[in-house]
């Protein structure tokens, strides 16, 4: 009995340290201080950026707009990933809530060739429709604490959300 609590308590120590990770790896990035080195740059002097790589084929302007809607996406995606992770209901619910809620760009008029939004391929507005209802679902199975729900909403999400960052890098 002694042996199988010391096991349980390793158990959740090593559940407590990895929820500890995962926290500290959702933690926005501290804003440099004054007199701080520059942020670091790759060869050729470009500066590291962590999101999705600029593709050739979107002009400045189409970037510019989807920097501008992205905003907190990825923020929203981290906090997601940690509330489901550890079935927080409260975190998962109010982060898919979010996704659900951000404002969608719109599909170009006829006639709108210029717009920054007539560069991006249709799947994404399909995509983007479709995460849409996939955040709903899983706000849904955590307002319910369905945990096998959850589950299954959090993986079609990030089915969605992957084929989204694919179409925009590739065009499809």
């Amino acid at each position: 009995m002694k042996r199988a609590l010391s096991q349980l308590s390793l158990v959740l120590a090593g559940f407590v340290s990895v929820g500890a990770l995962l926290h500290a790896s959702a933690a926005e990035p501290e804003k440099p201080k004054a007199g701080a080195s520059k942020p670091k740059t790759k060869a050729g002097g470009a500066k590291e950026n962590p999101g999705l790589p600029a593709p050739d084929y979107l002009p400045e302007s189409a970037r510019a707009l989807l920097r501008k809607k992205m905003a907190r996406h990825g923020q929203d995606a981290r906090d997601l990933m940690f509330g489901v992770t550890l079935l927080r209901y409260d975190v998962a619910r109010a982060a898919a809530q979010h996704i659900a809620s951000e404002p969608r760009l719109e599909r170009p008029e006829a006639g709108g060739e210029d717009e920054p939004t007539a560069f991006l391929p249709e799947r994404f507005f399909v995509l983007q429709d479709e995460v849409r209802r996939r955040a709903q679902a899983l706000a849904a199975a955590a307002e319910k604490k369905d945990d096998a729900a959850i589950a299954e909403s959090y993986g079609l999400l990030m089915q969605t959300c992957v084929s989204c960052h694919s179409a925009y890098l590739k065009r499809e």
